[in-house]
């Protein structure tokens, strides 16, 4: 009896042990990944993930225990992992129409415009989307949030690039009549093709998003809503908006 006594609250114990451990396994077994992004998210001198977002991932992973890494990998990797899963966490995501019902979403972590960028001296007038319809190429990035809007829109005049910084040097040889970018990348973008915000103007904004951490759609609902939990404390504490104005100065 003692015996059987003794097996069952063993048998108690292992299982409660287990349950508890239950969503750190989860969280653990997450794969986590970013894109060059600056000053969003990059690849630091030490090769590790830095940035606006990153350091935000970090503080709520080091909440969650987490210690796995976070990859910085093409965005077009990324998108096509979060999108087939499993166990995917990228950021940051644009939250849009078209992806909505991708991904389980975590956010916003920001927020940013997106708008048409030629150069300075450029004569290229647009005030709606028609207008730019009608320019002979738009260079856009790579299944990026905006090129999949404007594709929606039904332009036909969009050349995709896998690199924003060969974007900005197709613009300034003439390649490309304008570009899309947002507010909150396109002087880091300038700067890495060797220009300067001198040398550019934004002619017409035409979206604004939210901008979140993104989970493929097999991820338990217990770990984002653990991720939702943290943000939601960094937000409330004021570290968010901290971080967001130390990188977006």
């Amino acid at each position: 009896m003692k015996i059987k006594l003794i097996l069952l609250i063993i048998f108690f114990i292992y299982n409660n042990i287990n349950a508890k451990s239950l969503l750190q396994v989860q969280l653990d077994d997450l794969l986590i990944a970013t894109e060059d992004y600056p000053p969003i998210s990059f690849k630091n001198k030490n090769d590790k993930a830095d940035g606006l977002a990153s350091e935000v991932a970090y503080a709520i992973m080091k909440k969650l225990n987490m210690t796995q890494k976070i990859h910085v990998w093409p965005w077009a990797r990324d998108y096509k992992l979060l999108k087939k899963g499993p166990n995917y966490l990228v950021f940051s995501v644009a939250r849009t129409k078209e992806r909505d019902k991708l991904f389980q979403w975590v956010g916003p972590i920001y927020s940013m415009n997106t708008g048409f960028y030629t150069k300075k001296n450029s004569k290229i007038k647009i005030n709606n989307l028609e207008d730019a319809k009608k320019l002979h190429k738009i260079g856009t990035y790579f299944e990026s949030f905006d090129e999949q809007y404007l594709e929606s829109k039904h332009f036909f005049n969009l050349e995709s690039t896998r690199n924003n910084i060969l974007n900005i040097k197709k613009m300034m040889l003439n390649r490309f009549d304008v570009i899309t970018a947002t507010n909150v990348t396109i002087k880091a973008m300038v700067q890495k093709a060797g220009y300067s915000m001198d040398d550019i103007k934004n002619i017409y904004t035409f979206m604004s998003t939210g901008v979140y951490f993104a989970f493929s759609k097999d991820v338990p609902f217990e770990v984002v809503e653990a991720w939702r939990k943290e943000l939601e404390i960094l937000r409330n504490n004021g570290q968010l908006q901290k971080i967001r104005q130390k990188w977006l100065k």
